[in-house]
């Protein structure tokens, strides 16, 4: 094995990523403590990147794990360095599942856009949705409901689109 497959099989186990759940707990009071004594639009911007984080280091980690021996075979053959072996193989068998990490995180970072503006209040579709429960317009909420679908389908879909473009077609799931 390469340095770099021994340095991230340690962190990146399967068991490992379970603890994903304790850490967003973990990281949520640090949350509460930005959203308390700071900007709240600093907690708001910090809750959507860890939302989003994680399922892109996630699937970026099953990628490369994934890699066919006969690829690590042939890095070995060919004596490959490092930074030849990440752009040449680790990376290019990583990209679809990037991809896929990308739409999951785009899809959760999206709701957690409309949670943060639920919390702090005053402007997005997330505060629009909060005053129209708090008025009890039903109306609106369900047709606000619909938008944040219709957003989250088309940023799915152009992420989708994006992939298809960059990832070869023998490497699409």
């Amino acid at each position: 094995k390469t340095r770099w497959h021994r340095r991230q099989g340690c962190f990146f186990h399967y068991g490992n990523l379970n603890y994903y759940s304790s850490i967003n707990i973990t990281l949520s009071g640090f949350w509460l403590i930005l959203f308390t004594f700071l900007r709240k639009s600093s907690s708001a911007i910090f809750v959507i990147f860890i939302t989003a984080i994680w399922p892109i280091i996630i699937n970026t980690t099953v990628g490369v794990q994934q890699i066919p021996q006969d690829y690590k075979n042939v890095a070995k053959v060919l004596h490959l360095s490092g930074t030849k072996y990440f752009w040449e193989i680790m990376f290019p068998a990583a990209v679809p599942y990037i991809f896929s990490g990308l739409r999951i995180g785009i899809g959760l970072s999206w709701l957690a856009i409309v949670a943060a503006e639920m919390l702090v209040g005053g402007v997005g579709i997330g505060f629009f949705i909060w005053d129209s429960y708090n008025s009890s317009q039903l109306s609106e909420i369900i047709v606000a409901l619909i938008y944040v679908g219709i957003v989250g389908l088309i940023l799915d879909r152009l992420v989708a689109w994006i992939a298809s473009v960059v990832v070869p077609s023998e490497q699409q799931q």
